[in-house]
């Protein structure tokens, strides 16, 4: 007598028990592995506000600032002075370590701008987003 393909019921409990395993290990690392993403994203976002701002101090030839709120964890463009255009907030899991003494980065006429740092950080990881008095925006 031919015995019919297939698994017996004790190899399926074993393929199922060392996939519960494997899914168990990746969903205890997942938060591991989405934080630095989540921190590389909003450095990105942050960097591309300062470039708008840069961009806006350009063409409308006005001033134009990038203005922090760390409580709000959140960050808004300005022009002039004036109220807020933009208003950003970070993702969840992620603050402002450290900002410019004045709370804000200024774009000038020319393009220009205070010379700035902002740290993001999330845990013990951080990323700088650096603006030069030439108002060039980096992230390192």
């Amino acid at each position: 007598m031919d015995r019919a393909g297939g698994f017996t019921l004790f190899e399926v409990v074993a393929g199922l028990a060392l996939a519960a395993t494997v899914t168990g290990i990746s969903v205890a690392r997942a938060p591991a592995l989405v934080g630095p993403v989540r921190l590389t994203g909003a450095a990105e976002r942050l960097a591309a506000a300062l470039r708008q701002a840069r961009g806006q101090a350009l063409a409308r030839n006005r001033q134009v600032e990038v203005r922090f709120d760390p409580p709000r964890r959140a960050w808004s463009l300005h022009e002039n002075g004036g109220p807020a255009l933009e208003v950003h907030s970070l993702p969840t899991g992620i603050g402002f370590s450290s900002l410019p003494s004045s709370g804000r980065v200024r774009f000038g006429t020319t393009g220009g701008a205070d010379n700035a740092t902002v740290v993001l950080a999330s845990g013990t990881r951080t990323r700088r987003v650096v603006v030069n008095q030439r108002g060039r925006v980096q992230i390192q």
